[in-house]
């Protein structure tokens, strides 16, 4: 049986399909933020690390990020939208609505911390962004960055994103500039 597919990214014509791996790996979904936020004042809970893709894994970001790339994004932060820069040392936020946090959103008692799971790649196959948007709710009609990734929410590993939302698909959406190292995210929803 085929593993779940938890981070889709779209880069030149191709979708590569991140996947549980068995062992660690230098791309990951969830885990701690091991890097620096600055920019925009936030809280009281913090932002969440949604994935981690290395730049070993994803031929798209040699040459422009350090090592990877980090996916933030803010749970517990209602209908949050976020574009941050990464730099060598750490994360810049340069936009981030709304900037306080919900107890209770996306639920009660949300974790602060995602679980850990090493990723790999799986499947890889060519498409056009039409046919990578289809399988997600409300994307944008033309591809809006060089590098899109989808995180839908996870159904094997014994949490969930979004609560009652999970069934409805509700998808995070990052958008890559790969050249200026900013990352745009949002939520979208059927």
């Amino acid at each position: 049986m085929a593993e779940e597919q938890l981070v889709l990214a779209y880069y030149d014509g191709t979708v590569f399909s991140f996947e549980r791996a068995r062992e660690h790996s230098e791309s990951a979904f969830g885990g701690p933020m091991q890097v620096r936020l600055s920019g925009i004042e936030h809280g009281p809970k913090p932002l969440h690390m949604i994935a981690r893709l290395g730049s070993g894994d994803l031929p798209a970001l040699k040459g422009h990020y350090p090592i990877d790339i980090p996916l933030i994004y803010g749970m517990c932060y209602d209908g949050c939208s976020i574009e941050y820069r990464v730099h060598f040392d750490g994360i810049e936020l340069l936009e981030l609505s709304p900037t306080e946090s919900s107890d209770d959103w996306p639920y009660l008692h949300f974790p602060l911390l995602l679980p850990y799971v090493p990723l790999q790649i799986g499947e890889t196959r060519r498409c056009s962004y039409a046919e990578f948007a289809e399988a997600f709710p409300n994307m944008p009609d033309e591809q809006p960055s060089e590098l899109v990734v989808a995180v839908p929410p996870p159904a094997t590993l014994g949490f969930s994103l979004w609560g009652s939302g999970d069934q409805e698909n509700v998808t995070i959406l990052f958008e890559c500039d790969l050249s200026d190292r900013v990352v745009a995210a949002s939520n979208r929803c059927g």
